[in-house]
């Protein structure tokens, strides 16, 4: 499984470091995920030193809250009996422990940082919001997120303070308006890992919407936690925040990709299907700006049109952004590359 992963550094001395507006969101056709690596140092020189590792000399920690598993169902595990594990009255093959935290199987056979991990908890479906923590073969540790196709908008925030850290991670989950005769419910199943770095997932809560959901009605579930950390005979306080928006969005139909002049000429204009829009696209000699047309279709078949502009730097890179809708129901957040 692919997916979208950025890795921050986790340290102890005193300052604030925060990634905001981070896009998460699949390919266009052909690839349903698709990954990137943010690494971040960061180095004070008024104190002249660089972050150290929070878990070093550490003597005793508790189960961290990581992440999130973002589930259409509701999971119940804490009612599982049996030798072997398996929750009653299914016939998904969850496995679930008597205690009910359902650990991950996770492989890493394609590299030993949370950037190439394929996470999954049995056969259980669900959209991974995730912060795991992992060791560098120098002993050094650092905080990755995976986050899998379905989160958008990414907001990743990480305060370190003299007595502990505070982490925190956003994200919005786009659905499609309507559903009129069907309550619309997720639930946010909380994410831990363990001190030997296992990761599990244990029984959450729902939140649903029902009746008409017109595009930018939305709703929200959040969770924290506090994790006690004992090092070389101090114990500080670890912060951990998730939230996750849910907001309808009429289904996109049609993109259509101008590139435009310094004049508002249209130097190429081409026209896609949602899923077909490409990974890249090549800049016209003379574009100034390109402008993304989406056209949508409303629950009762209505037609809207938005409009978007992204200029084009000087230098660095354009990323155009669009949706398209899965057969779910999700609207999911991709990026074009402009060459």
């Amino acid at each position: 499984m692919n997916s979208k992963k950025y890795i921050l550094r986790a340290g102890e001395a005193s300052g604030f470091m925060e990634i905001r507006k981070i896009t998460a969101g699949g390919k266009s056709a052909g690839s349903r995920f698709f990954a990137c690596i943010l690494c971040l140092f960061l180095i004070f020189s008024l104190c002249g030193c660089s972050l150290a590792v929070l878990d070093a000399g550490e003597e005793s920690r508790e189960d961290r809250m990581i992440g999130v598993l973002i589930t259409r169902e509701f999971l119940d595990m804490l009612s599982a009996q049996g030798t072997e594990g398996f929750p009653p009255d299914t016939d998904r093959g969850i496995r679930s422990s008597h205690d009910g935290k359902l650990y991950a199987e996770i492989d890493k056979s394609k590299g030993e940082d949370p950037t190439f991990w394929e996470i999954s908890f049995g056969d259980l479906d669900g959209i991974q919001m995730l912060t795991p923590l992992w060791t560098m073969e120098n002993g050094e540790s650092y905080w990755g997120n995976v986050c899998t196709e379905g989160i958008s908008d990414l907001d990743i925030r990480y305060n370190v303070l003299d007595d502990g850290e505070e982490r925190s991670i956003s994200g919005t989950i786009y659905i499609v308006s309507g559903n009129r005769n069907k309550p619309t419910a997720f639930y946010a199943n909380p994410v831990y890992q363990t001190a030997d770095g296992n990761l599990y997932v244990s029984q959450g809560r729902g939140v649903s919407a029902s009746g008409d959901s017109p595009e930018g009605m939305e709703f929200s579930s959040a969770l924290s936690e506090e994790t006690t950390v004992t090092e070389n005979g101090k114990t500080k306080t670890e912060t951990s925040s998730l939230s996750v928006r849910y907001t309808f969005m009429d289904r996109p139909v049609r993109i259509k990709v101008c590139q435009m002049d310094s004049r508002h000429r249209v130097l190429k204009e081409e026209d896609y299907w949602p899923e077909d829009m490409p990974q890249e696209l090549a800049a016209e000699a003379d574009a100034e700006y390109i402008l993304v047309e989406t056209e949508k279709e409303g629950p009762s078949g209505e037609k809207t049109v938005s409009r978007e502009a992204f200029s084009l730097p000087a230098e660095g890179e354009l990323y155009l952004t669009s949706y398209r809708a899965r057969e779910d129901g999700i609207v999911v957040k991709q990026e074009t590359n402009i060459l």
